[in-house]
């Protein structure tokens, strides 16, 4: 088989554990048998020229169950945008316990980083990968490595679709203007779009500014949707993403 057939039968794969894994599953249907190797981990795909990891996004909840620790007190999690997670033992569920959630690539001091792990949970979206850790006479279980952590700017409700906005360096003298990748969080799909609507999240003017700094550096996860706002010209539709909330992304200083 040649270089190319290889190639397109991989990104054939792929996709195809993408789209498997947005419509869910049952306990009883396996990751190994239908995903993609990269569907846990934070693989990038290139869009012009620009390399994004556009997988390994997950939201995050405590769990409160009263039972002895590793099978109990440590986190569910689950993939945003998708409707089943594939979890440490291959198994795709609608979220995945993990025992545990390893910070030490963040490097934050300690202050910080307690600050974090403070958080309301449900403020928060992590980037990484699901582990294996073997705990002596007792079993193996999930331990998620975070390599980025996100906070949500308000308390606003989210409702929409995650993406990542980032500044992709087209420059008009006319608008619209299609300067903005919109990168669909955890699936390959991105698109252009023309303006950004922050006004629903309620953010402060430090926040807004904020936002707009990380869509021009690394790019902002935002969480909302994408409307087409008709003129009579059609060449000047409008493409807008109007977001409910928007996470800053967490840096050591």
């Amino acid at each position: 088989m040649s270089k190319k057939s290889i190639y397109y039968k991989y990104r054939l794969i792929l996709l195809l554990g993408a789209i498997l894994a947005s419509f869910g599953f049952s306990p009883k249907i396996y990751a190994q048998n239908i995903s993609a190797p990269d569907t846990t981990d934070s693989s990038a795909i290139s869009v012009k020229n620009q390399d994004f990891p556009q997988w390994g996004y997950y939201t995050v909840r405590r769990d409160f169950r009263r039972c002895a620790s590793p099978r109990c007190g440590g986190f569910f999690i689950k993939q945003n945008n998708l409707k089943a997670t594939p979890c440490v033992d291959g198994v795709f569920r609608n979220e995945c316990y993990v025992s545990s959630i390893n910070w030490s690539s963040l490097k934050l001091p300690l202050d910080k980083l307690a600050k974090v792990q403070n958080q309301d949970s449900s403020r928060l979206i992590l980037r990484g990968t699901i582990v294996p850790v073997e705990f002596p006479g007792i079993g193996e279980f999930g331990e998620l490595r975070v390599k980025e952590a996100f906070i949500a700017a308000t308390d606003v409700p989210t409702k929409g679709t995650f993406v990542t906005l980032k500044n992709n360096g087209i420059v008009c003298f006319t608008t619209p203007c299609f300067s903005t990748d919109q990168f669909i969080l955890n699936q390959p799909q991105s698109s252009q779009i023309s303006s950004i609507d922050l006004s629903q999240t309620r953010a402060t003017p430090e926040q807004i500014e904020a936002a707009n700094k990380e869509i021009f550096a690394l790019g902002l996860i935002a969480v909302g949707t994408t409307k087409v706002v008709d003129d009579l010209n059609p060449t000047k539709r409008d493409v807008k993403f109007v977001a409910t909330q928007f996470y800053l992304r967490v840096k050591p200083n």
